[in-house]
């Protein structure tokens, strides 16, 4: 199937500008809607900490307005998702062929899927732990926590976008994979080397300097590695047959 007539160099300057309008005045409206629901939201997002601790502060006087309007933009920019993917879809579409089409929504499916994964683990699981032994382990006779909340969220922001971005890992060795680029046979011979970058990568991302947040964020990175070793080995498979229904 070939491609959509294709557009002068000025038409795609204005589809380009026709599709970011919409898209940014999505965001806007998400995030202004968001505003108006950020005490309720950092209700929610500050419960790992008050768990630990029973109360949250700020020590500047613009210190909560800050905060509430980086929590109504993360809100915006989410809740506007669907908006702008779906307007970034209609700008790219029309360049590519029908399986590209096919292979691009399937990606964005499941990438959308692991980043939502990423971020819900480390907030039920690693984002607890981490204050566990960070906040209530740390403190002594000597020193007692008093956690401002634009410092917390800062390290929220950190841990949920590390482990989000983290958890697509397997869809770009996929995409590797299906390019032809890598192979299940390449992905195996080098396992032990990406198992180190692996851990290497979980240092650098993780925001927190103890040895359990870099571990608890690289373990399910190695077993997703391996996960992706028996999807190119899957999709090998599969263009295997494909090649001998065609012959």
């Amino acid at each position: 199937m070939i491609r959509e007539t294709a557009l002068t160099f000025t038409q795609h300057l204005e589809e380009l500008r026709k599709r970011l309008m919409i898209a940014l005045a999505a965001v806007g409206i998400a995030t202004t809607a968001g505003f108006f629901f950020s005490d309720a939201l950092l209700k929610v997002l500050t419960v790992p900490l008050k768990n630990e601790m029973g109360h949250v502060y700020f020590f500047s006087p613009t210190g909560a307005f800050a905060v509430k309007l980086e929590v109504a933009l993360l809100t915006g920019v989410l809740a506007a998702s669907p908006v702008w993917l779906y307007q970034l879809w209609q700008f790219l579409s029309p360049a590519l062929f029908e399986k590209e089409k096919r292979m691009v929504i399937a990606l964005i499916g499941t990438a959308s899927f692991l980043f939502l994964a990423g971020v819900a683990f480390a907030f039920f699981l690693v984002v607890p732990v981490s204050l566990q032994f960070l906040v209530v382990g740390m403190q002594s006779e000597v020193l007692k926590p008093m956690i401002s909340i634009e410092h917390y969220i800062a390290f929220l922001r950190g841990m949920l976008l590390a482990f989000g971005v983290a958890f697509n890992f397997p869809v770009m060795l996929l995409a590797l994979a299906g390019l032809g680029i890598l192979s299940s046979g390449k992905l195996s011979r080098y396992r032990r080397h990406v198992i180190v970058l692996i851990f290497i990568a979980a240092a650098i991302l993780t925001p927190t300097p103890d040895m359990f947040g870099q571990l608890i964020l690289a373990l399910p990175l190695v077993l997703l590695f391996e996960i992706s070793i028996w999807g190119a080995r899957g999709m090998e498979w599969m263009r295997k047959n494909r090649r001998k229904g065609l012959s």
